[in-house]
């Protein structure tokens, strides 16, 4: 059964699939149907919850033999299954996985964007038809400025369309900055406040603080330095690992698909087909004058390994491994890293 995600809610009052499946670009969204459904399995008295990272090293017997085994703690059991990039192991596994599916434990799927043509394949199907599928679909440009009022409507805020338009400008379509955004209006407001478009200037000009946003822009146009210096202030002011792992990994990808894109249509083609703003063409044109085929598939391999750590596994820490992601995504290669020893 496929439904949307503001359809969610509802199916989860009638009853608990086997198998629920997200899948999508938009992280926040992905991220608020996962809690939905994992809060409605602890309403279910499901407290045993399995987490499962599936990379390209991944055993799935250990997924396999779990959910066939008997838990010691609870009748029910949720697995947490993400998955951040398919293949053919993975696809294999989830088809036996699908053969052993039972109403002793719920499947949560976390899978990346997939595309018609692998929705069409027998692993899927098959998985499908036993559950749920939440296909999360990025918001339209001219969606946004509705989407936010909507959103602020549910911290008890009112936004002019004006606000609205404003913050989505400063945000350029990213759900969490959006999100954050809004949050830190209704902290410096309070709830049942109407804000205006002069309301969010201000809140712009008091903000002193670095945003990983200000990130973005200096990695994208190469600066070193000052990429350094936001990286050590946003670590200094506590903002998560996995805030920050998100956007390398956001903007790496960006480039990798840019790449891809090029192939057959010019870079403005491409840029277009990313839904990048105008005003930000330039800074991905920046980027791509220096990374190519290798440089973009070896960031996203090292990226992998600081999620790793940040994880528990092994890797590098995360601020070493941020600091090099630094250096390679400005056009400086380190020296070596736990990708050249392995």
């Amino acid at each position: 059964m496929k439904v949307r995600a503001d359809q969610l809610p509802a199916q989860l009052k009638k009853s608990l699939a086997p198998i629920y499946i997200i899948s999508g670009d938009e992280v926040l969204l992905c991220q608020e149907a996962a809690d939905t459904i994992r809060k409605t399995a602890q309403q279910h008295n499901i407290d045993e919850r399995l987490r499962f990272v599936a990379d390209a090293q991944f055993d799935w017997q250990d997924v396999i033999n779990e959910n066939q085994s008997l838990s010691l703690f609870s009748t029910r059991r949720l697995f947490d299954i993400q998955i951040d990039k398919m293949g053919e192991k993975h696809s294999k596994a989830l088809t036996q996985l699908g053969q052993s599916l039972s109403e002793d434990n719920i499947i949560l799927l976390t899978l990346p964007k997939i595309d018609v043509r692998t929705q069409k394949t027998k692993w899927f199907t098959q998985l499908e038809s036993q559950g749920v599928f939440i296909q999360i679909w990025p918001i339209d440009a001219n969606r946004l400025p509705a989407w936010v009022q909507q959103r602020a409507q549910a911290l008890d805020l009112s936004l002019t369309r004006d606000a609205a338009s404003m913050i989505c400008e400063r945000g350029e379509g990213n759900l969490l900055a959006l999100s954050q955004e809004l949050e830190k209006l209704a902290l410096t407001h309070g709830q049942g406040i109407q804000i205006d478009a002069e309301k969010v200037a201000e809140s712009v000009a008091d903000s002193s603080r670095y945003s990983i946003y200000d990130l973005s822009d200096r990695l994208l146009m190469g600066k070193t330095k000052d990429a350094m210096h936001c990286l050590h202030q946003l670590l200094g002011e506590g903002v998560e690992a996995n805030i920050i792992l998100w956007l390398f990994n956001r903007e790496i990808q960006t480039l990798a698909n840019l790449l891809q894109s090029m192939q057959s249509s010019s870079f403005k083609q491409a840029c277009q087909g990313e839904k990048i703003w105008d005003k930000r063409v330039p800074f991905y044109e920046s980027a791509m004058s220096r990374h190519n085929k290798v440089t973009l598939p070896y960031m996203q391999n090292y990226l992998a390994l600081i999620d790793q750590s940040i994880k528990g596994l092994d890797g590098p820490s995360s601020e070493t491994g941020f600091r090099n992601l630094v250096m390679m995504f400005c056009g400086y290669k380190p020296v070596v890293t736990e990708l050249d020893l392995s």
